[in-house]
């Protein structure tokens, strides 16, 4: 029987054991913003049923002093009770929140956790190993040997799974640092752009168990979707190396006053530096398109829950 059980753990992969697991409130808090997920796994699908999104900017708050302030720890509580309240009011009771990089390397930590503690909500501080398993999760619901990114607003998640085995990697140029470090002060895209290339180089070069793959699928890029294909629902399309380097040679084309006119749209942060990073990416591990989804990573909590 021993023998039986691991054959079929060879044979199929652990969506195979996937089950029903009922509706779940999941807290995404993450280091730009907080997200409400109410979702559920069925068979191997997922369905998501609420979804809210709040800017925080947790992220810029903690990187001033290394710790995060008593106003921004008053807001998380605020946010964090109005979430709950809405997870009650559809009687939900499995529930469970995850934090990633800003709540994770802020000195004061601790003070989250305890916000939750006194608030009855189950908190993960993930690790950045741990970050990535879920969003290699939540690109994938599971299935093995794809190559996944998480391109965040503090950090980027490069992560496969195959063989029983994850080979991850994470480096600190997420959208919202590469902005503020890279295009603010840029005259051109250009200029910002070619800064940005030479900085994630490095990181690219060393990642190459991204490449080979049976697919690359994206996460938190679903922002970057809508602006190159002009439409609102873009969960599970495709997006092409061509139509990213043709936007990039758009922006390329700019003049520094239209440039700075760009810089000004709001919450455009999210949007220049994912481009490279996805052209780039896509260069680098050879890969002619990228498949998007919009599912944030407190997802991957829900989607674990149904592959136990």
């Amino acid at each position: 029987m021993i023998a039986l059980l691991f054959l079929v753990l060879l044979l199929f992969p652990f969506p195979a054991f996937s089950s029903d697991t009922d509706l779940v409130c999941v807290i995404d808090m993450g280091s730009n913003s907080f997200k409400l997920i109410l979702g559920e796994m069925k068979g191997d699908k997922y369905f998501q049923h609420h979804f809210t999104k709040n800017r925080l900017g947790v992220g810029d708050d903690m990187s001033k002093t290394g710790e995060i302030s008593a106003s921004k720890l008053e807001e998380i509580r605020r946010m964090l009770e109005q979430y709950l309240e809405v997870c009650d009011s559809k009687g939900i009771k499995m529930r469970s929140a995850v934090a990633t990089a800003a709540i994770r390397e802020a000195k004061n930590q601790r003070e989250v956790a305890e916000i939750a503690k006194s608030l009855n909500l189950p908190l993960e501080i993930a690790s950045e190993e741990r970050e990535s398993q879920l969003a290699y999760l939540v690109g994938t619901l599971g299935q093995q040997n794809f190559a996944v990114i998480d391109n965040g607003s503090r950090t980027i998640e490069l992560v496969t799974y195959a063989a029983n085995r994850y080979q991850w990697d994470v480096f600190h140029l997420g959208y919202r640092i590469a902005f503020q470090q890279f295009f603010q002060p840029a005259k051109t895209f250009a200029e910002a752009n070619d800064r940005f290339r030479e900085a994630l180089a490095p990181y690219l070069l060393r990642a190459n168990f991204m490449k080979d793959r049976r697919g690359y699928a994206g996460v938190e890029m679903e922002d970057v979707a809508r602006n190159l294909l002009s439409q609102d629902r873009v969960d599970g399309v495709q997006i092409s190396l061509d139509t990213v380097s043709r936007k990039i040679a758009a922006l390329k084309a700019m003049s520094e006053v239209e440039f700075s006119e760009l810089k000004k749209v709001k919450n455009i942060d999210e949007i220049p530096p994912r481009l490279v990073v996805l052209e780039q990416t896509l260069i680098t591990f050879g890969y002619r398109e990228i498949q998007v989804f919009e599912r944030e990573l407190g997802v991957g909590l829900i989607v674990e829950k149904g592959i136990r």
